[in-house]
This record gives structure tokens, sequence and C-alpha cells, in this order.
């Protein structure tokens, strides 16, 4: 059956097609905001630089893994942008490390968090070789037993993460550069079910100045012979002093400017001076 509509609304009818048409088209054709957004030059290369280094578990050919945890500013110390990055083996982190410009530098600045060997390498030539462990795990005082649940598991992890707290002590020896670092609520990342070991959950938190983080904090969930209990251990990220507390008392300190020259220190800062691009781009903006 036709139905009969006066022309001008078949007119009307047409420019409100063509004109859903060009908008449907302009829809699809257009990317996402996210790609749209111009890349900067320094992130594309803190990107590019993740290639530059890896790192191998003794006896291992097989390069761990990488996951970019956070992607962070300081504008507190004038850092444009940085980011976190995990080195993984089977899930468990092994280190981390942050990667900012500084000084027309863009530097790769690494911590142990493995308990046992590893050598970092660039172009098949060995740069990183710490001889000891990054982490010294402690159980956590008067805390319940982990859950036979993960969902559970990951609200303890939480809860007890807000018993810790981490000051930035600084760089000036009469500490007036003291502040208190705020904790993220949700962590960087949650490891489970380790193939290996008696660690079964665990995640990484951070507390951070400004989105920079200073200290990251590890809680696990470990088996051992006298059933399974919380531990945990801070990491620096930072070359400031810092402090740990649970509660009220101090369970962890680091010294402020520590080695970060020494290929087989937990600690290990590695320089490259920045692109010229990179850093006429950063000078415009500062």
């Amino acid at each position: 059956m036709h139905q009969w509509y006066p022309r001008a609304v078949i007119s009307l009818f047409a420019v409100a097609g063509m004109a859903w048409a060009v908008s449907a088209a302009v829809a699809q054709d257009a990317p996402p905001a996210e790609e749209r957004r111009e890349v900067s030059p320094l992130r594309r290369l803190m990107d590019e630089s993740l290639g530059w280094y890896e790192l191998f578990a003794e006896g291992s050919s097989k390069p761990m893994a990488t996951r970019v945890a956070m992607r962070w500013a300081n504008n507190t110390r004038g850092s444009e942008g940085g980011m976190t990055v995990l080195y993984l083996t089977d899930g468990i982190p092994q280190a981390v490390c942050s990667i900012y410009p500084w000084e027309r530098l863009l530097c790769h600045e690494f911590d142990s968090l493995s308990r046992s060997k590893f050598v970092g390498k660039s172009e098949g030539k060995d740069v990183w070789t710490p001889i000891k462990s990054g982490l010294e795990f402690q159980p956590i005082p008067d805390a319940e037993p982990p859950s036979a649940t993960p969902v559970v598991r990951l609200r303890q992890m939480k809860s007890l993460a807000s018993t810790f707290s981490s000051t930035m002590l600084g760089w000036k020896s009469d500490r007036t550069d003291r502040e208190d670092l705020r904790l993220l609520p949700q962590p960087l990342y949650r490891y489970e079910a380790s193939p290996t070991g008696n660690r079964f959950d665990g995640t990484v938190f951070a507390f951070v100045q400004g989105t920079d983080p200073e200290s990251l904090l590890l809680i696990e969930a470990v088996q051992n012979n006298g059933g399974a209990r919380w531990e945990f251990a801070f990491v620096r990220q930072t070359s400031g002093e810092l402090e740990g507390r649970h509660r009220d008392a101090v369970v962890w300190h680091a010294d402020r400017y520590p080695p970060s020259d020494l290929p087989q220190g937990i600690h290990f800062t590695i320089p490259v001076p920045l692109p010229v691009d990179v850093a006429e781009s950063l000078k415009r903006k500062e």
C-alpha cells in the first residue's frame, strides 16, 4: 500500500535523510577522542623507550613482560610527565622503573622488587645486575588471616593499606621540604596465584606527590607452615629521604641521595640526553 505525503513533507524527509547520512558518515569516520588528541613528543619518546631495556630472570632467555602501571606528572618539582612501569615474571613484579625527563635528560630510574637475581640488558649488553633483593617483607601486625575468597582478599588489602602512611622527608638536612604523601585508594597492580613459591595474592599501592609515586607499598598473602598471613614491604621511587609507618610505628626508612650509578645496586638510574625536538618542546612549555 502506498502512503501519500505532501511534497513539502517529502522534501523535509529528504533533507533530514541527507543530514542523517552525512552525520552518520562523519561519526563513522571520526576517530575516538583519545585518538584525535595529539600525542606529545615526550610521551611518544617515553613509550618508545620501553624497548630500550629488557630484564631477564636468572637463567631465562625470555625477557620479563612490561606493564605501564601509571602515567603521572609532578608540578611540585616541575616534571612535565612520567610513567611508572612494572617488570613481571609470571605476573609477579620483579622490578619497577620510573621514566621521566629531568634537565634535558630522559631518566630511567630502576628499583628491584625481586627476591632473586636478574639482569637488565640494552642491545644485548648487561647494564643492571643487582646483587641482592630490593625488598624486605615483614608480617603485618594484628592482621586477620587472608580470606579464601579473592574478592574478599582485595578488600582486605585495601583496608590494610589504609593503616600505612609514607612521608617524603626530602633532600634538605633540616627537612623543611617534608611532606606527607597521599595513598592512592586503588592499587596500581594486583597479582594472584604465583605458580612457584608461597605467595598467592598481592598488590602494589602507591604513595604520591601530586600524581607522582614517591614510595610503593607491596602487600602479599603468604602461605607458610604456621598458616596464611599478610606481609608488607616498602620500596623507594625517588632519591629523596623517605619514611614508612604502620599506624604510629616507623617500619621503613630510605636515605636521601642513594647511590644511583652502580650497576650492582638495587636503585639504578640511566640518564640519556633528550632528542633536540623533545627538549625544545619542553622548553617552549616552560
